[in-house]
């Protein structure tokens, strides 16, 4: 049987553990703090729909990180969860001694630079892109609510790091497959992609625009499109991170524009997670978002003072601190 494991016990991660330990399939949690690790293992994931009804308690084992470097039945499979904030040098250090050689690593980050740092850190495995739009919220160490269903889209995980356009750490099939049908059974639409670098420069656009203004302005996403002025905010920053993605693989698609109004309105009451990091005093995934698209942009020769300028405000709020 496959060993599977779930690197982070945040909204996403306890979905997917939580959604596939309920399909009957043994899963295990990799978390950074103690307190969570025996929190799940006492209680399981607590799973709620949309509107708070229980779907159901799923089991299944906790430990650390740390701890899960002397596992002697290592996972085969991994779905790492976490932000990039969380992808310090002990961390890396940490899940390649947890990760054996030939496992399969699937990265849902947001942003862009993950795909470089954790192919460097983790040769030997076969690294994966994955790139969601299933909502979620963590309202406890052990409890998750499934806010709204979406797409998963797996594949190849691309680089960004200023090689050729196309640069990518190619994806094992029989991996790929073996994710994919993890990802299905526990109910999730899983689709193997043949272009990641479009799926994650789409989500990228999305976060770009909606993630620093709603943690600036302190609004939930579907206020964004309530004043003529926030709606201006929204296609100045669009308008200049679009032609910056398209030299990366960003189709030019006219639709792009509505899809974005579309995310707000399907999102309408969600908060960002850059903005639960600042109301929460944490640091933000600005340099992974509105960063990346600013190194683009240089790469490129291409002007993005307003996300050149979203990061630079972002990273002054205090606790922030700034994502290098």
């Amino acid at each position: 049987m496959t060993k599977i494991a779930v690197a982070g016990g945040g909204s996403i991660g306890l979905l997917l553990a939580g959604r596939i330990a309920l399909a009957g399939k043994p899963v295990t949690v990799w978390t950074r703090a103690e307190a969570q690790a025996r929190a799940l293992a006492a209680s399981g994931v607590a799973v709620c729909g949309a509107s708070g009804e229980t779907i159901g308690i799923a089991p299944v084992t906790a430990m650390t990180l740390d701890q899960a470097q002397a596992e002697r039945d290592p996972a085969h499979v991994v779905l790492l969860a976490v932000k990039q904030t969380a992808l310090s040098q002990a961390f890396l250090d940490a899940l390649r001694a947890a990760v054996p050689p030939g496992a399969a690593v699937a990265a849902f980050c947001n942003g862009l630079g993950h795909t470089e740092r954790l192919a460097a850190a983790l040769p030997g495995r076969h690294l994966l892109a994955a790139v969601t739009t299933e909502g979620a919220r963590r309202t406890g160490p052990a409890a998750v609510r499934h806010t709204g269903s979406g797409n998963t889209w797996l594949g190849d995980a691309p680089l960004f790091d200023g090689t050729a356009r196309d640069a990518a750490v190619p994806a094992d099939p029989a991996k790929l497959q073996i994710v994919e049908k993890v990802l299905k059974e526990a109910g999730f639409t899983a689709i193997v992609s043949n272009d990641m670098a479009e799926r994650m420069l789409r989500k990228l656009l999305s976060n770009a625009v909606i993630n620093p203004l709603t943690a600036l302005l302190r609004v939930p996403n579907g206020q964004l499109t309530a004043t003529r002025d926030r709606l201006r905010l929204m296609r100045t920053l669009f308008d200049e991170t679009v032609p910056v993605l398209r030299q990366y693989g960003l189709p030019n698609d006219p639709a792009l524009w509505d899809e974005l109004l579309d995310v707000c309105a399907r999102t309408a009451a969600n908060r960002s997670s850059m903005l639960q990091d600042v109301e929460a005093g944490r640091p933000t995934e600005i340099g992974a978002i509105n960063g990346a698209v600013s190194r683009l942009a240089r790469q490129a020769g291409l002007p993005a003072p307003w996300n050149g300028g979203l990061t630079a405000l972002i990273e002054a709020i205090p606790g922030d601190g700034g994502d290098v």
